[in-house]
């Protein structure tokens, strides 16, 4: 009977230990594991409705376990963890000694990126519909996939896309690509890439393209509203054109990722861009870009509106200059 009551009491107090909780001014009380806190919110996960946003202006007192980087106004903090204020609208920062704050003076509460332990996988998959004029029969098949996994220091990327459309009976594009890179992060916010891309192009001028390279990036922030890094890579490129020429160069290349949820994390904007260097007189520089906005319907089912931009600047005067947006179902894990 005593190790059945001992286990009782074990088992009761550990949710409590654990749980980080929001008291409402109405005289609510939600527990489960605070997120963030930002622009006048906080997102708290639970077990028995998912992710809540609640106003700060409701909460009367919260209490969340650290560590945890607290920003306000000129100042950047590390504590431990913040408990419940008996004063209405305020909280107590625990780091050595307690310090009483006013929650309205919280501008972003995040946890610290921890130190990678064990696996982590994330992407997004979706299908896409081209946005243009329907005056035409147009058919449209675009399917990506964007995956990434990080066990320890290094983390793998995997990229593909399939891309196939028909107008009027004629077939306008059909592609296929695929991207890879592995990156070993040597600091905590330095890493090393190396990177291999591979495409395909039955109908465009050049019919192969294969692109393998190496340098050094710099993470500038990574949390859970976002990240953003940027990456410098010398690259071997070669390229196998319609009628059989074969040419190959050497060339610089800079690279940039930037992610950032908003409102709540309802919205997602994301930016991605690779600019080449080629060391040849006939191509000055090529930029391939894509930004975008996605919507969260759910936890794990997204609509997104995204814009690719592929540009290539020639010593010739026969620049590309192609603009495409389109429509896309997605999920994201």
């Amino acid at each position: 009977m005593l190790r059945a009551v001992c286990l009782g009491l074990l088992l009761g107090w550990v949710p409590l230990l654990q749980a980080d909780t929001l008291w409402l001014k109405n005289g609510d009380r939600i527990t489960g594991n605070i997120d963030w806190i930002e622009g006048g919110k906080v997102l708290i996960r639970t077990e028995f409705a998912g992710a809540i946003t609640v106003n700060l202006n409701r909460v009367e007192t919260l209490e969340a376990e650290g560590p945890l980087l607290i920003r306000r106004a000129g100042q950047t903090d590390r504590v431990q963890g913040v408990k419940a204020s008996d004063e209405s609208g305020k909280v107590v920062l625990q780091n050595g000694a307690a310090e009483v704050v006013a929650l309205s003076d919280l501008r972003q509460v995040l946890a610290p990126q921890p130190l990678i332990a064990e696996a982590r996988w994330e992407g997004n998959a979706r299908a896409a519909l081209d946005m243009r004029d329907s005056s035409t029969n147009r058919r449209d098949l675009d399917l990506a996939l964007d995956t990434q996994i990080r066990i320890g220091d290094w983390r793998h990327g995997i990229g593909a896309e399939y891309e196939r459309d028909v107008s009027d009976g004629n077939k306008i594009r059909h592609t296929w690509e695929t991207d890879y890179d592995l990156s070993w992060f040597f600091a905590e916010k330095w890493f090393w890439q190396t990177s291999f891309s591979n495409r395909r192009d039955y109908l465009g001028e050049i019919a192969k393209r294969r692109q393998v390279g190496m340098g050094p990036g710099y993470e500038w922030w990574n949390n859970p509203l976002g990240r953003f890094e940027t990456a410098a890579r010398l690259d071997y490129i070669e390229v196998e054109e319609r009628n059989g020429d074969k040419l190959d160069a050497s060339a610089g290349v800079l690279e940039w990722s930037y992610r950032r949820f908003l409102w709540g994390k309802r919205f997602e904007l994301f930016h991605n861009a690779e600019t080449v260097f080629a060391d040849d007189s006939l191509i000055r520089y090529s930029l391939d870009a894509d930004l975008g906005v996605r919507y969260l319907l759910n936890s794990w089912m997204t609509l997104s509106l995204l814009t690719d931009w592929e540009y290539l600047n020639s010593s010739q005067g026969n620049n590309i200059n192609d603009r495409r947006y389109r429509l896309a179902l997605g999920v994201n894990w």
